[in-house]
């Protein structure tokens, strides 16, 4: 095997990985960013968008047991 596609098949596992650590992170500022701005629907989204993380996390929990 070539060493630029093993470069190339770790450069796409990594970026998988840390896809959705990134976008909890968008949707935690999201959240936060809605939750200091609005009320009514935007204050639901923020409810929504930083339950995310604990939701999935406990899903994972759930999942591995």
């Amino acid at each position: 095997m070539s060493a630029a596609l093993t470069r190339r098949r770790r450069r796409a596992g990594t970026a998988r990985v840390l896809a959705v650590p990134a976008l909890l992170l968008v949707a935690s500022i999201a959240g936060l960013v809605l939750g200091l701005t609005g009320d009514g629907l935007p204050d639901a989204a923020s409810w929504a968008l930083l339950c995310l993380p604990i939701l999935l996390a406990v899903i994972a929990f759930l999942r591995r047991g």
